[in-house]
């Protein structure tokens, strides 16, 4: 069984999938804005993180909310470490919530065999009337 004192990643990973970004409206792990995850033995807890854009009006509030929500599940103290290093970009979203917002690649499909038509027949040759002699 766990000990009531143990905090894990995966835990603080699901806890701020409950952090939503209010301009794109998804969770910041999906949005794969969460770099890394460090829990130390007296529960604090440091993430480290991007935003969508340096210029994001709404940083303090997304940060306010990691900070709720670890605490929530019973951090002892939340480090917050923003970072600019890789960049995001929507390469990091999940596979899933690219689908979901359109912006996956089209899933290349199978080359299928060409159907093997048979060519229609010639066209039958047209019968001459009366004066066809004339239009040889």
């Amino acid at each position: 069984m766990e000990s009531i004192t143990s905090l894990t990643v995966e835990q603080c990973r699901t806890a701020l999938k409950k952090v939503i970004d209010p301009e794109i409206y998804q969770n910041i792990v999906d949005l794969g804005l969460v770099y890394g995850i460090d829990i130390a033995e007296d529960r604090s807890v440091i993430v480290t993180m991007t935003l969508t854009t340096p210029h994001c009006p709404l940083g303090p509030q997304i940060i306010e909310n990691v900070r709720r929500e670890l605490s929530a599940i019973g951090a002892s103290s939340v480090d917050v470490n923003i970072v600019w290093t890789p960049p995001w970009t929507p390469d990091a979203m999940t596979p899933e919530l690219k689908k979901l917002l359109g912006i996956a690649p089209e899933e290349e499909e199978e080359e299928k065999p060409a159907l093997m038509v048979e060519p229609p027949p010639p066209p039958a040759k047209k019968k001459r009337g009366l004066f066809g002699w004339l239009f040889r």
